[in-house]
């Protein structure tokens, strides 16, 4: 387990690894996306509505998704939130995030070589 200066240390670099994502989405920044996700690792699962309103099932890897997110024009207005965080070990997390009342992400991080990263990302279309 972690001690209370450590959970406060480890909560802070999760909000800012969530903040890279969010801004990397935003801004079409490859290198704050990239300091997000394990890149090599990382997935992106979840429920997509396709053309027809209905809920379908989509898993990509993120490296794959990085690069159309990139390719897109910046979205500054864009808004979001880190809805929960737990620290459920030195190494291992998980988070939800709204994403604009359209989405609700949940992450799965994990700790490598003391840096928190995106390992997966879980997400339903609203």
């Amino acid at each position: 387990m972690t001690s209370a200066d450590e959970s406060i240390t480890d909560h802070d670099a999760i909000k800012e690894t969530i903040g890279n994502y969010f801004d990397g989405l935003r801004l079409a920044d490859r290198s704050r996306l990239e300091a997000a996700f394990a890149v090599e690792y990382a997935h992106m699962k979840g429920y997509v509505k396709n053309k027809q309103g209905q809920l379908v099932e989509s898993s990509r890897p993120m490296n794959e998704v990085i690069d159309e997110w990139v390719a897109r024009d910046p979205n500054p207005d864009l808004k979001g939130s880190i809805v929960s965080i737990n620290i459920y070990s030195d190494i291992a997390a998980q988070a939800t995030f709204d994403f604009n009342g359209i989405y609700t992400d949940a992450f799965q991080l994990a700790k490598i070589n003391g840096q928190w990263k995106i390992m997966n990302k879980f997400y339903i279309d609203q």
